[in-house]
């Protein structure tokens, strides 16, 4: 079925546009490592001293095999002290790789960052954390040394990632003389020697490496192994192998199982395998998985060739009883994606309707083994990417308040549907990532260097990073941190301060702020010829009103979706003479959210747009009982402070001060080099200049989510 070939990319925009792909980075490849486990002679005495200083939770040990946590039915259980075997529902966050300035392949989060993130999750009364792939050894070695302080340890779930590359390139899990399936199986052996502390790993760009000494195998709640899989694939793995359908392991074995499931049960295999006969010891274990390839039938889902196509079902892999501690199944499910969460029948048969808790529900019906919602959450974003059926669960546009309202709402529908844990995504809100509606404006090797508020990917975080090492300006409409500055420009009685960092660019306006407009160019030989060739408007219009508007010449999104890359009748129709070099107008800025959606019973939902120009008002200081994480601009008698974000000013790498080149000349997005930005009221223009940065520089804040999840876990 190579027709799934024709829409990977688009399957991959549809899934980074909706979260799902959240733990997916796509910016990163992780390739096989091959380890060698540690000799006793290469154990350094520091590394012996913290395996002594390491507290040995109680473990239960039956035939020689030993294990802490087990599963039990549809639920978790932990070893207690008291000798008896006790259900718990974990609930933990998930951590990510990258921070700002770097990419996840380049782990550039320290040992102290981990600790200090570990002692927060902590403290907001989570009980594990879960990673996607091996880390530096610095994270096991943090994690050991937490915990060997800790008044209840932090436990861990622990992933293996396999090359997306390879995936896309090869689509076929036994295709090239079996490479993914060969990886496949090497990887889960390898992670096991990792956790356990025993293990070298030669440096491979892009990949963890180092000596691993830190065993902290019986923090370890499971391993959940893979990643979302791609429904293409799964049928060409399916397709190609029809003889591949049957596996029987020491541990594991198949029963109706396909290809795929066969492959995905020899790393289980392998991981349980290798743990068992090397350290004595087992986890329960899982594959990850998500909506689009569940076992489940959608009928209500609008696009089932992409979001129904291909089942893969943990139920037809079976624990032997030689596997002690247990299978379950892993999923990521947010509210907002695929389409069916919005329009299925199916999913709204409930009243009040809920289709998060009524999917929850059938998921855990199906299945006869514990279900862990593994990736579950919303963005704190500026800009939307995906809407939900409640727009308190939209992909985006959301503040820290309504996150943290929707993840407790989401973990209380996990919680009642009977799963049996869950995971946020994600702890810290992630630079360098990326979505469908923004990702063709900016440039994918600058994205860690600034932070792109418009961009829903890089906002799921409980954890912020704040642009700059000290705030540049708070939009809270006090102009005592402009004192010691001189005006931009003067015009009538009317002052403009500007300055500018990671995100934004800030605007202070003193004076006439009642029905004003500040004009800014920011390319020559284009834009407004009534007002000397901007390329924006900014318009104050009271609290209500005021938004920024753009030179329809400039206007990116319609370029895309007419004339450029994704330019479709069925998507925007074009409007004659819309785009023309001259039409002295200011259109609003629009971001798409959706192409036009046929439901199953036959109605066209039309294409959708959200004008991202228009400004919310409200109050941006976090340390205000009025904050207000969504404001983009503050008035307070004749004060006016704004801040606007660098794309929506088609700056697409401040860090270099490159901005999108003329779209109609080049046919294409291309870049180039801006100087300055050319501010101007009533004719009177001045030009602001910028440093260009190597490294952006940042501050951590725990977001108002962090708050109201921490009060929410404090009294379950």
């Amino acid at each position: 079925m190579k027709k799934f070939k024709n829409w990977l990319s688009a399957a991959l925009i549809a899934a980074m546009a909706a979260g799902v792909c959240s733990g997916c980075t796509l910016d990163r490849q992780q390739e096989p490592v091959e380890t060698e486990p540690l000799q006793e002679e290469n154990q350094t005495p520091e590394a012996e001293t913290r395996k002594a200083d390491t507290p040995v939770l109680p473990v239960y040990t039956e035939e020689g095999i030993s294990y802490l946590f087990q599963t039990n039915e549809k639920k978790f259980q932990i070893y207690g002290a008291d000798g008896t075997w006790q259900d718990i529902f974990p609930v933990g966050v998930n951590v990510g790789a990258g921070k700002p300035g770097a990419f996840p392949g380049e782990f550039a989060i320290t040992k102290d960052d981990y600790k200090r993130w570990f002692r927060q999750i902590s403290e907001m009364h989570a009980d594990m954390i879960r990673v996607y792939t091996i880390l530096m050894p610095e994270f096991y070695e943090a994690l050991a040394e937490y915990n060997a302080g800790a008044e209840k340890p932090l436990y861990f779930m622990q992933g293996v990632y396999n090359n997306e590359e390879d995936i896309s390139n090869i689509c076929d899990a036994y295709g090239e003389n079996e490479k993914i399936a060969r990886d496949w199986v090497e990887m889960c052996r390898t992670i096991v020697d990792v956790v356990h502390g025993n293990a070298v790993i030669d440096p491979v760009p892009g990949n963890a490496s180092g000596t691993y000494t830190a065993d902290v195998s019986q923090y370890l709640c499971g391993w959940i192994l893979g990643i979302e899989w791609q429904p293409d694939f799964v049928i060409d793995t399916n397709e190609n192998h029809p003889d591949k359908n049957v596996f029987d392991g020491t541990y594991l074995y198949t029963e109706a199982a396909t290809p795929f499931e066969v492959f995905l049960a020899s790393g289980m295999e392998a991981c349980i395998a290798y743990e068992t006969e090397n350290y004595k010891m087992q986890h329960p274990t899982a594959f990850a998985n998500w909506v689009t390839t569940d076992p489940l039938s959608h009928p209500g889902e609008p696009n089932p060739e992409m979001e129904d196509a291909v089942p893969v079902d943990a139920e037809h892999i079976k624990a032997k009883p030689e596997f002690k501690a247990g299978l379950f199944t892993s999923y990521h499910v947010y509210p907002y994606y695929p389409e069916m969460m919005r329009y299925a029948p199916e999913l709204l048969a409930d009243e009040p309707q809920n289709p998060y808790k009524h999917y929850l529900t059938d998921l855990n019906t199906y299945h006869t083994m514990p279900v862990v919602i593994s990736e579950f959450g919303v963005p704190a974003s500026r800009g939307i990417t995906h809407l939900a059926r409640d727009a308190g669960f939209n992909q985006g546009g959301l503040t820290e308040v309504e996150q943290g309202n929707a993840i407790v709402s989401m973990l209380k529908d996990i919680t009642d549907t009977g799963c049996a844990g869950a995971c946020v995504f994600i702890w810290q809100d992630e630079w360098f990532k990326r979505t469908w509606n923004t990702m063709d404006y900016t440039d994918g090797e600058a994205r860690p260097y600034w932070c792109d508020v418009q961009t829903s990917e890089q906002f799921f975080g409980l954890l912020s990073f704040d642009p700059g090492q000290a705030p540049v300006c708070t939009v809270d409409g006090d102009d005592g941190e402009w004192a010691s500055e001189r005006p931009l420009l003067e015009s009538g009685g009317t002052e403009l301060f500007v300055r500018s960092d990671e995100a934004y660019v800030y605007l202070m306006i003193r004076g006439n702020n009642d029905n004003i407009r500040i004009t800014m160019d920011t390319i020559d030989n284009q834009g407004n010829g009534e007002y000397d060739g901007a390329d924006f408007a900014l318009d104050i219009k009271g609290e209500e009103e005021s938004r920024l508007q753009v030179d329809p010449y400039y206007d990116v999104n319609y370029w895309l979706y007419t004339t450029g890359l994704y330019a479709s009748s069925e998507v925007l129709k074009v409007q004659e003479g819309y785009a023309a070099p001259d039409t002295n107008r200011f259109v609003p800025i629009n971001l798409m959210l959706n192409r036009p959606v046929l439901l199953t019973d036959g109605t066209l939902v039309d294409t959708e747009q959200t004008e991202t120009g228009k400004l919310r008002h409200g109050n941006a200081d976090p340390k205000s009982p009025d904050y207000n994480s969504r404001a983009d601009f503050c008035i307070k008698g004749n004060v006016t402070e704004v801040r606007i974000p660098w794309l929506m000013l088609n700056i697409s790498k401040p860090n270099s001060k490159m901005r999108i080149a003329n779209l109609y000349a080049n046919d294409e997005i291309t870049y180039e080099h801006i100087s300055d930005i050319k501010f101007a009221i009533d004719g009177v223009k001045e030009s602001y200049f910028w440093e260009e940065w190597v490294m952006p520089t940042y501050r951590e804040r725990l977001k108002k989510s962090y708050y109201i999840l921490q009060e929410y876990l404090a009294n379950r």
